[in-house]
């Protein structure tokens, strides 16, 4: 197993569309980013209840849910590694 320390998370704007980015750093100083592009959705449970859940109600990413920030002023390692998932 890989363990890793968020070192930040952050709201994006990035055009109309907003995501999730968390930056994770290894013990040993590999970065990793998580971009989460849904933030909310539905499931069905093995009961046949649907049950819908938004990210940014869950407790490790309310801290963001007012805080917002462009694109551009994210980190530049940050911001490339997002580039990468959009092309």
């Amino acid at each position: 197993m890989l363990k890793a320390q968020r070192q930040a998370i952050y709201l994006v704007r990035k055009g109309v569309e907003e995501i999730v980015v968390e930056h994770y750093r290894t013990p040993d100083g590999k970065s990793f980013v998580v971009v989460h592009k849904s933030l909310e959705g539905s499931y069905e449970t093995s009961e046949g209840d649907v049950k819908e859940w938004k990210l940014l109600e869950l407790e490790d990413f309310k801290e963001v849910k007012d805080a917002a920030v462009d694109f551009e002023t994210l980190p530049p390692e940050i911001r490339k590694a997002v580039s990468l998932v959009y092309r």
